[in-house]
């Protein structure tokens, strides 16, 4: 496991100091989930997506004990003393214990990823690539609601692995290659796009054709495609757009 960086445990002291029952309000959200992917682009050490927001929780959570006036207990000794700092931890605490949210902000803020919201289909499909190997279930709907932690959007991995099968591991638009570019490492990785996203079927399920509804894009054009709320380019307005 990735060693947290200062840079993340600062963020957590920020998120345990100034989030309540909600995140804090300069994050503009008031769900947790996004408040972590805020600063997934820049934070993430090489983290799963999910691995991530365990992982900044953890770091708020550390700090939780310290501040009394948040609705989380924290961690906590045995005597019911705020548990013992130790390493960056201790370090960012000493560093931002006698100073203002804003003087705060200015440290974390150039971390934002202003975006996350217009790239919510992005993450739920990285989530998808993390868990692709782990639950190969003989289902061809796609779009129900399944409750774990939270509510999220169901994803097959067997049509994902289906619709690689179909189309290859090239980018449709732009034709990259992982594998021609990062060699074995690169080898049999792509994304899967949703030709209609998920999220417009509001929690109805439908079958899923992978051969016409699913595609196999690159990273970049993944998020190009998703760049703008409520718009999903086409491969064709997107291949339009390519300089």
């Amino acid at each position: 496991m990735a060693e947290r960086s200062k840079e993340l445990i600062q963020v957590g002291y920020y998120l345990s100091k100034y989030g309540k029952k909600d995140p804090p309000e300069r994050l503009e959200t008031d769900k947790w989930n996004e408040a972590y992917r805020l600063f997934y682009d820049t934070l993430n050490g090489g983290r799963a997506v999910l691995e991530f927001e365990h992982s900044l929780k953890n770091s708020r959570d550390a700090f939780d004990s310290y501040f009394t006036q948040t609705n989380r207990e924290g961690w906590k000794n045995e005597d019911g003393s705020p548990a013992n700092l130790t390493g960056f931890s201790a370090d960012v605490y000493d560093q931002f214990i006698s100073k203002d949210e804003n003087y705060i902000w200015s440290k974390i803020e150039t971390f934002l990823d202003v975006n996350v919201k217009i790239k919510s289909t992005i993450f739920d499909d990285l989530i998808a690539e993390d868990n692709a190997g782990s639950d190969l279930k003989n289902t061809r709907t796609e779009g129900g609601i399944k409750v774990r932690i939270s509510k999220t959007i169901e994803r097959s991995p067997k049509l994902r692995q289906e619709a690689l099968n179909i189309h290859g591991y090239k980018c449709q638009v732009c034709d990259f290659d992982f594998e021609k570019s990062y060699g074995s490492w690169g080898k049999e990785f792509a994304e899967v796009h949703h030709v209609k996203p998920l999220a417009e079927l509001k929690g109805e399920k439908q079958i899923t054709d992978p051969k016409t509804d699913l595609a196999i894009l690159c990273a970049n054009c993944h998020r190009m495609v998703h760049r703008k709320k409520g718009m999903t380019l086409s491969l064709n307005e997107l291949r339009n757009k390519i300089s």
